[in-house]
Formats: C-alpha cells, sequence, structure tokens
C-alpha cells in the first residue's frame, strides 16, 4: 500500500531540523504542482516571445535572436520563469554538433526551454554550521537548448511522473520555436515559431464545466480585447443566447450568428457547402422582374435537372420608398401601386411588375411598371431509397 502525502506539523518547544522546514516548502510546491499539472494543460503561460536583430559579420549577414521574459509551465506541473531577455547563444549551439550530415540552407532546428534546479550562491554572512558547507538555497533556473530536426514531433510523449509527485526536477522541454543556421553552424540566419505544422504550445485549462458569476459568458481568440478579431458570447439575458462574430474598437461582440435557448435562429452572410439530405439551404435577396433566380450555394443546376434537388421559391413585391411610377415627372399628383404579377415561372424566372395610378388627380391615369422583390430561395436534396 502507497503511502500518502505527508504534511509537516509543528508544536511547542520542538526542536526543528532542516528537514522539517523543507518538507513545509515541499508540500506547497507539490501542492501547486499537482494543481498545475491536472487542472491546467503544460505550455507557454506569458511572454517567451524570439525576435531578430539583422547583423553582419566579415561581409556575411546572420541575425541575434534574442527570447523576451516571460513564463511557462512543464507537464510536471512546474513553473520556469525567464526573468529577462536573454540573447540564444550561437556557442552553445556550434558546441552541440547538430548540423553533422545536414543541408542548413533547408533544415530547421527547435529551441528547447527546460527547467532546471542551480545551487544559488552562498550570501557572504550566511548563517550555517562552521563545518557544512552545503548551500542554503536553490534556484529554480531554466536551459534553452537546441536539439535536432525532428524532435519537436515527441513533445507530448514526455512522461509526467506518479499522480503524487510534486514538480519534476527538470528535462521536461517548452518548444519556444526554430532557428536556422549559417553553413559553418556558428551563426543564426532566421527563426520561425512554426515548422510542418508544429508549433509552440500554450497552456490551457483542463475542465468539463465553466461557470460565470455574471451571467455572461465570453471567449475570444486574444488575451486583450482586439478588432476584428472572432468571439463566442454565451448571455442569460432574457430567454438565453449564444452569438459568435467579432469584436469592435471598444472589445464589444459584433454577432454574425445568434441561436437562443427556444432554438431560434439568427444568420447573417451565406450558407456555404454542399447540400446533403435533410439539411435545407437558403439563398435570399433582391430580384427584378426577368431576373432567374440563383440557386443556393452547394447545389447544381444538373442536380434540379436531374430531380435529385427539390427547389422552392418565395417572392413578394418591394415598394420601399417608392412613390410614383418609374420615370414619372415631378408632379403635386398622389400615386398609389398595387401588385400586378408576382410569381416565379418553372425556370425560376421573376415575373414582377406593379400598377400604378393616381390617387388625386383629373384624370384616372393608369400604368403598369416592372417592379423589384424580395425573394427566398430553398433546397433540399431528396433523400434516395436503399
Amino acid at each position: 500500500m502507497s503511502t500518502g502525502i505527508e504534511r509537516p506539523l509543528f508544536f511547542e518547544n520542538q526542536i526543528l531540523g532542516a528537514a522539517d522546514l523543507t518538507a513545509s516548502v515541499e508540500h506547497s510546491r507539490g501542492q501547486e504542482a499537482r494543481h498545475n499539472r491536472y487542472l491546467h494543460l503544460w505550455g507557454i503561460a506569458y511572454g517567451l516571445e524570439l525576435s531578430g536583430e539583422d547583423a553582419e559579420e566579415n561581409n556575411q549577414p546572420f541575425k541575434k535572436i534574442t527570447l523576451s521574459a516571460g513564463m511557462a509551465i512543464d507537464g510536471t506541473g512546474r513553473e520556469i520563469i525567464v526573468p529577462q531577455s536573454e540573447a540564444l547563444s550561437e556557442n552553445t549551439f556550434s558546441q552541440l554538433q547538430l548540423t553533422a550530415g545536414l543541408n542548413l540552407a533547408e533544415v530547421w532546428f527547435p529551441v528547447f526551454l527546460v527547467g532546471k534546479d542551480q545551487p544559488a550562491q552562498q550570501p557572504p554572512l550566511a548563517t550555517a554550521r562552521c563545518d557544512s558547507s552545503a548551500p542554503s538555497r536553490k534556484v529554480e533556473g531554466y536551459e534553452i537548448t537546441f536539439r535536432r530536426p525532428g524532435e519537436a514531433r515527441t513533445l507530448d510523449e514526455q512522461a509526467a511522473g506518479n499522480v503524487a509527485d510534486g514538480p519534476g526536477a527538470g528535462d521536461w522541454k517548452i518548444l519556444l520555436g526554430f532557428v536556422q543556421s549559417n553553413a559553418n553552424g556558428d551563426k543564426f540566419t532566421d527563426f520561425k515559431y512554426e515548422v510542418s505544422g508544429i508549433g509552440r504550445k500554450y497552456a490551457g485549462v483542463q475542465a468539463d464545466e465553466v461557470a460565470a458569476r455574471s451571467g455572461s459568458l465570453k471567449l475570444r481568440t486574444r488575451t486583450t480585447p482586439e478588432a476584428n478579431k472572432p468571439a463566442l458570447l454565451l448571455d442569460e439575458t432574457g430567454d438565453g443566447l449564444l452569438q459568435f462574430g467579432s469584436l469592435d474598437a471598444l472589445g464589444r461582440l459584433q454577432a454574425v450568428f445568434s441561436v437562443n435557448a427556444k432554438g431560434d435562429v439568427k444568420a447573417e452572410g451565406k450558407i456555404i457547402g454542399a447540400l446533403t439530405t435533410k439539411n435545407v439551404q437558403i439563398e435570399s435577396g433582391i430580384a427584378t422582374d426577368g431576373v432567374v433566380l440563383p440557386l443556393p450555394p452547394g447545389i447544381t443546376e444538373k442536380q434540379v435537372a436531374d430531380g435529385d434537388a427539390i427547389v422552392q421559391t418565395h417572392i413578394s413585391l418591394r415598394m420601399t420608398g417608392e412613390t410614383s411610377p418609374p420615370g414619372a415627372a415631378p408632379s403635386t399628383d398622389q400615386w398609389g401601386a398595387s401588385p400586378l404579377e408576382v410569381w416565379v415561372d418553372s425556370e425560376r424566372r421573376v415575373h414582377c411588375k406593379a400598377r400604378w395610378f393616381r390617387m388625386i388627380g383629373s384624370s384616372g391615369r393608369v400604368e403598369d411598371h416592372p417592379a423589384a422583390c424580395n425573394y427566398m430561395v430553398l433546397a433540399s436534396v431528396k433523400e434516395t431509397q436503399p
């Protein structure tokens, strides 16, 4: 039977040893590591961006690549802090002898961040036993290292240890990006964040349920609101609403799709994609007399001609803002209009005319003119018999 996690206890007049005090610190570290490991996803939490500065040596251009300050959490739950910007070491890269047998103009070398515990420098007036040279501090440091191409593919295969373990001792690799070197392998020439679909991994959350306290929950793609970036909003206002759209300059959601808790859907734009059985595609807009109505996206004229698709149309006369017949001279007379014909033939050609008549005037003048209509075309694919 395995033993549980021990928590130090103290009592009055107890003589405390180094192991007791160290156990107190390690208990807290273990709790935090297990929280990070099982309630979060490992990766970059903040910063750790690569940047390049163009330089030249012996008439040969290269880049000075720098890693910015930041924090990451590795798969054991260990926090890795880079407190200030640091230049990637060309000397370390060349000493690792990673370039042998490779065409350096084509390959990219992964750059990793690894947590490393390091002895701290003793303070000049450290209090310790005269016969002890052991350090009383330890630095939770880090190492920036490089590996051969292809090693970034196996990052998800790293082992996190047992469930009760605290933070790992190091060696968990977090991908920062990729670098390319010159022909001698002693200078960097470029960097990028992704190669062959493999890129940086950012810290996340493991959760089966997310709850908001304000009655509104928003998901966005950036840590700070940026205009024109997509976002999703779940709001309990009214009947409840789920909205998708993009943010404006003030961080407000401009919805293009919404659905309430009753299932009522409102969407802007077009439905795009292949039409399938039990699925309905819609095309809508404004058309004038004589126009052939377009088919919805995803359905073809051949499907209609072969009888594989069912098409239904709906049109209605559109007279918004019109107060007189087309081409009528300015007049003090008042005109009225009524539908003369509003229908669609078998070729989906619109027949839309209005009859205009003078409501006040010296004569009962009547004019027939082509008009515009609002239209909707619905299409569905017939279900095939087995």
